[in-house]
């Protein structure tokens, strides 16, 4: 007798392979039988006539780390979406290792990550993955170890070239971790401290990575006017170090003079495969990005992290600084993605905070939290500095935005079609958050798949099933197939897609009848049964 039946559904297994009309068995969270014709003696049997089943979605690029300690609706944003497994630990915001008098690092990644328990008693690697391990999690998770954790532990958030002792100590950590189940290490070149690490760095933590057969997910150093150096260094380092590489949401910016286009980034990927390098990249479907409130600052503001950072925005001389640097298209600071110059600052919006007095503030754009009205354009401008500058003050820097217009909708197709392309949600948790955390997948595959036929629906199912499962070597999962475990998702491929709204991003996505995890239903037709299904899951 089988735990639980599924019937009558157009199974896509995740290898590329045609649907095919076909019943699953399940017994012990795992899938044993897949035929034609199947006993329905069960104790619960889904009729999945007319939808899709398909093996569960996999998240390959998540900042939802915390969310295991977490309630409300970010909690279910996996589940409704179709999220049954996510790799955490992203961009070099990793929470672990953590020490005590790390407590900058901690409040920089705030607006990212969330609070998550009250105490982050993680001197080493293993013993965040144990705290994983105990709490109840929605869904399945993985872990990468962030960069940014293991510089702020040896060196702190300051521009420093590290000795070959701070090195050797850097490299112990990692390997550490990638002992203890770690798939491998994130770099957020772009942020804090990672901003500061050689290349040099890079390639001595990445060798320790390759002898484990683990992979490198770097957000590169820069995506705007100096992106074709970030990608060049990011194949450099995987050539020389030998580890697989995943370029994590590789793409330019639409504002041509910030950027490059998708064609001129799927070269490089191309040629650098030629030689030998294993690299692959992942993507959200959407224009608008988000990110940290402080990115807006020129590199030279954030040295440091949250004291120092509200240290120069309190001093007056260092204001005007960057006034000037913020007005037009600013300096061209290497290394600096300048948002306000690339979008514009009415297409900046504040997405989280964490004082609560500042509430207020989410989903406010940066003219809109400006108190006074009427005002030509450059007090205007002066006005909003003034306003995001003493929300950063006020925040300790705790605060994202979200970034419209950000992405050309013409290279997010090109990158989509391309085989070597996974698709990551980029999901962050707090606040208002970006609808991505919400509705990645059922957007990719009604929007992207099916209407605008980007590709088959067994190629894009198996982008964000099979794919990351090989890409990650992520045993018995990503798969429909005998002894497997039943991580799996039923849609209705007529109507599964997501609303994109920025002020009510949590709505729930269409389409997704159920959602199982582990074997165990968690959501069926819409209602959420458990948010404890979850586990963790390594290398």
């Amino acid at each position: 007798m089988f735990d639980t039946v599924i019937k009558g559904g157009l199974v896509v297994d995740g290898t590329g392979a045609p649907p095919r009309l076909s019943n699953i068995g399940i017994i012990d969270a795992r899938i044993v039988e897949i035929a034609p014709e199947l006993s329905e003696e069960a104790n619960i049997v889904i009729d999945a006539t007319n939808k899709m089943v398909t093996p569960g979605f996999i998240d390959v690029h998540s900042h939802c780390d915390l969310l295991p300690f977490m309630s409300g609706s970010v909690r279910e944003s996996r589940i409704r979406q179709g999220v049954t497994t996510e790799i955490i630990g992203q961009c070099g915001l990793g929470s672990a290792p953590h020490l005590e008098r790390m407590s900058d690092w901690r409040s920089y990644l705030t607006p990212i990550l969330g609070s998550g328990p009250l105490t982050w008693n993680w001197p080493d690697f293993s013993m965040f993955l144990r705290e994983l391990d105990r709490a109840e999690k929605p869904n399945n998770t993985a872990a990468l170890i962030g960069h940014g954790a293991v510089r702020a532990q040896v060196l702190g958030l300051n521009n420093v070239l590290p000795t070959e002792n701070e090195i050797s100590g850097m490299s112990k950590i990692v390997e550490d971790a990638m002992s203890h189940g770690a798939l491998g290490i994130s770099y957020g070149l772009a942020y804090l401290p990672g901003m500061f690490a050689s290349k040099q760095e890079l390639i001595a933590l990445s060798s320790v990575v390759a002898a484990y057969q683990g992979i490198m997910m770097i957000h590169i150093r820069s995506h705007s006017r100096q992106v074709r150096e970030g990608m060049a260094e990011a194949l450099t380092v995987a050539k020389e170090s030998g580890v697989k590489l995943q370029i994590s949401h590789m793409r330019s910016y639409a504002n041509r003079d910030y950027g490059i286009t998708a064609e001129e980034l799927i070269t490089m990927i191309e040629n650098s495969r030629s030689e030998g390098v294993d690299v692959t990249f992942d993507e959200h479907p959407y224009t608008a990005g988000s990110t940290l409130l402080s990115q807006i600052l020129p590199p030279w503001a954030k040295e440091g992290g949250s004291s120092e950072i509200v240290r120069r925005l309190k001093d007056p001389q260092l204001r005007a600084k960057l006034k000037k640097d913020l007005s037009d298209q600013g300096p061209d600071y290497p290394g600096w993605d300048n948002f306000v110059g690339m979008v514009g600052w009415p297409n900046i919006m504040i997405s989280s905070v964490s004082n609560p007095k500042n509430k207020w503030a989410e989903g406010q754009t940066a003219p809109q939290i400006v108190s006074k009205t009427g005002l030509e354009h450059s007090r205007l401008v002066s006005e909003i500095i003034d306003s995001i500058a003493d929300l950063l003050i006020s925040e300790d820097c705790r605060c994202s935005m979200v970034l419209q217009n950000l992405f050309a909708e013409e290279d997010i197709i090109a990158l989509l079609k391309h085989p070597l392309c996974q698709i990551g949600s980029d999901g962050i948790p707090t606040g208002k958050p970006h609808p991505r955390l919400f509705g990645t997948y059922p957007k990719f595959l009604g929007e992207y798949v099916r209407d605008k036929n980007t590709m088959t629906w067994e190629e894009g199912v198996k982008r964000i099933t099979g794919d990351p499962a090989q890409r990650l070597n992520l045993r018995n999962r990503g798969f429909i197939k005998t002894g497997y475990i039943a991580d799996l998702v039923i849609f209705d491929p007529e109507i599964i897609n997501a609303p994109e709204n920025y002020n009510k991003p949590s709505l729930d996505p269409l389409g997704i009848n159920y959602t199982l995890i582990n074997g165990q239903i968690v959501l069926a037709n819409g209602k959420v049964l458990k948010t404890n299904a979850g586990k963790l899951t390594n290398m």
